[in-house]
């Protein structure tokens, strides 16, 4: 696993770390917190939230995961037992492929409705939802639904020398893909409207 360190999460310090994971001027970050579990657009002086969030957050303080991540790699950031958040860089040049796993979680939605452009919402009979900023990417007709979609994540081995075995020791999001495995973008910023929520 690549070196960690202590931070003091808060949007400021998500924005400068940009440019760490994409070459684009946007990418996607995932965040839990009490209030709140979902995704986020992250740009260099601005994080785009989805209509549904609760008033001022995340609670930077409280956010126990955060990932933000892009085609160059992912920063992971979590709240430890001490209380203090840490943080670690995983850059895809760095990974050995003959060291490592791709892998896809499927993400709630097999159905898809417009809420406030360009966010919409992909939920599922039972009551689950997620909010995305993807108007006119995603489509559910039944011969051509690109949904669900999946987190890819990529698992990285390596050997412990001191119990002799060898493991995951680590696992990094690098992209949102459809059901065919085609990545999925965020939108650039002038489809958004409004000015976003930014916590701070």
């Amino acid at each position: 696993m690549p070196n960690k360190c202590q931070i003091e999460l808060n949007k400021k310090w998500v924005c400068e770390c940009l440019s760490r994971v994409t070459k684009e001027e946007f990418a996607w970050v995932l965040v839990q917190e009490p209030g709140f579990i979902g995704f986020g657009v992250v740009q260099s002086d601005k994080i785009w939230w989805p209509p549904n969030i609760p008033e001022n957050s995340p609670d930077w303080a409280l956010t126990s995961d955060l990932r933000l991540f892009g085609e160059k790699g992912e920063w992971h950031v979590w709240r430890d037992w001490d209380g203090k958040h840490y943080a670690r860089l995983l850059q895809l040049k760095d990974i050995n492929e003959d060291n490592s796993l791709t892998e896809y979680h499927v993400l709630w939605g097999t159905d898809v409705k417009n809420g406030p452009s360009p966010w919409v919402i992909l939920f599922e009979d039972r009551g689950t939802e997620i909010w995305l900023p993807m108007q006119g990417q995603v489509k559910n007709e039944k011969k051509n639904s690109n949904l669900p979609l999946r987190l890819k994540l990529k698992q990285i081995i390596d050997y412990d020398p001191k119990y002799h075995l060898a493991g995951i020791v680590d696992a990094a999001l690098v992209a949102l893909v459809d059901s065919s495995c085609k990545e999925v973008l965020t939108p650039a910023a002038s489809l958004f409207r409004t000015e976003p929520e930014t916590g701070e």
